[in-house]
């Protein structure tokens, strides 16, 4: 499958999964195109302040964009980004940052990009759109992108990265004791698929079988018998939240004792919560920290951004804006004279084990020798078991890096 039908067919997954759980995300409007200095309500002081300031930002002078779906015409929005990015960027209260409200739409996507472009900003903080993940206007303007992107284009800075994600997925089961895998996906996916293998046979495992699932089926329990008879010891379930459910009902109705598990982008928190009992014993990898987690560095996140709205949610889009806003932070104070998209591209380049305060592992910028993944920083795997309903941490941090060389 080619790159960009790949890309295509991913989005759609995306997209559907999140209009699943848009009800239960976040809520709240945004604004649209504006423009606000980072530091602009109550100040706060430039050292040792748990919203990331580094304390050398105050001779910064940058203008940077935020941008997502702060609204959209359907549920699923992230004003939360904004007071994120801007709690963390307050030790500069000489960065000026603008908002762009992409909508859920193609020509909003757009927009931002051009408006991006003809404001001659430094960077873009990107969160999700549904409208479109085509950022290619900002790569041929060469201004980098921190936040929601591919893996491959020379301006991408993703704080996680959804292919290597199934890549994670896949270690992740074999690490949980699993040696047989069996795998249910979305038809058309088959991409996904073997991404999931390449992770758990790379680690070690063996795949025995993978049957896949029409968008349209009402029944699951041939693709469930398809891998259990297949004598499957573990099952990576790849499906949007609605067929997710019918695929946990069979393989607890299946009579066998299976390890399943699946990515946190369709597993979220607000899914689980939906799913009720079904999901207990699941296990759902991700590439940073759960907002349940009670850590120095999700406080930090949950301090600043409540510093800009006490009422925004600390939701996985929030964490994700936390990251890129860290790496600006970093970024910014070693950048020589007029902070411009050239010369911030530099210093985001010359990162090296930046601390995140365990909310992913110190982030350093430096490719991987993949043809696929070149700009995943952050490729690292994490797993949570559901138990009662609640996502508990397995261990720390794995890296998968070696999983993803040369694919």
């Amino acid at each position: 499958m080619s790159r960009k039908k790949s890309l295509n067919a991913l989005g759609a997954v995306a997209t559907v999964a999140l209009l699943a759980v848009a009800g239960c995300s976040s809520s709240g409007g945004g604004s649209s195109a504006s423009t606000t200095p980072a530091g602009n309500s109550s100040p706060v002081a430039n050292s040792g302040s748990s919203t990331g300031g580094t304390g050398n930002g105050s001779d910064v002078t940058a203008k940077l964009m935020i941008e997502g779906d702060f609204t959209s015409t359907i549920p699923f929005t992230l004003p939360e980004i904004v007071p994120m990015v801007k709690g963390v960027l307050k030790g500069f209260p000489n960065v000026t940052l603008e908002t762009c409200d992409a909508k859920g739409t193609a020509p909003g996507f757009l927009a931002c990009e051009q408006k991006a472009i003809s404001d001659k900003v430094a960077g873009v903080v990107a969160g999700f759109s549904s409208g479109g993940q085509d950022m290619s206007l900002l790569t041929k303007a060469k201004i980098p992108i921190i936040g929601v992107g591919d893996a491959h284009s020379p301006n991408m800075y993703p704080p996680s990265e959804s292919f290597s994600l199934y890549v994670a997925l896949g270690a992740g089961l074999y690490k949980a004791g699993c040696k047989k895998l069996g795998i249910i996906y979305l038809d058309g996916s088959d991409f996904l698929v073997d991404y999931i293998k390449t992770g758990f046979e790379g680690s070690g495992g063996k795949e025995v079988a993978r049957a896949a699932v029409p968008a349209t089926a009402a029944d699951l329990s041939p693709a469930v018998s398809k891998v259990v008879g297949a004598g499957a010891e573990c099952v990576a379930v790849s499906l949007v939240p609605t067929l997710a459910a019918s695929a946990l009902t069979a393989l607890k109705q299946s009579g066998k004792s299976l390890l399943i598990g699946g990515i946190a982008a369709v597993f979220s928190d607000q899914v689980i919560a939906a799913l009720g009992p079904l999901t207990d014993g699941l296990l759902v990898v991700d590439a940073q920290q759960n907002a349940a987690d009670v850590t120095p560095g999700l406080t930090a996140a949950a301090d600043a951004m409540h510093s800009e709205d006490p009422k925004a949610q600390l939701t996985e889009q929030a964490i994700e804006a936390y990251i890129s806003a860290k790496l600006v932070a970093a970024a910014l104070p070693a950048v020589s004279g007029d902070v411009t998209a050239a010369s911030l591209t530099t210093a985001l380049d010359g990162l090296k084990n930046v601390d995140m305060g365990g909310v992913i592992p110190p982030w350093t910028s430096t490719p991987l020798d993949s043809k696929t993944f070149p700009r995943i920083f952050n490729h690292y795997g994490i797993t949570y078991k559901i138990t009662n309903g609640k996502p508990v941490r397995q261990g720390d941090f794995y890296d998968t890096s070696s999983l993803l060389v040369g694919k």
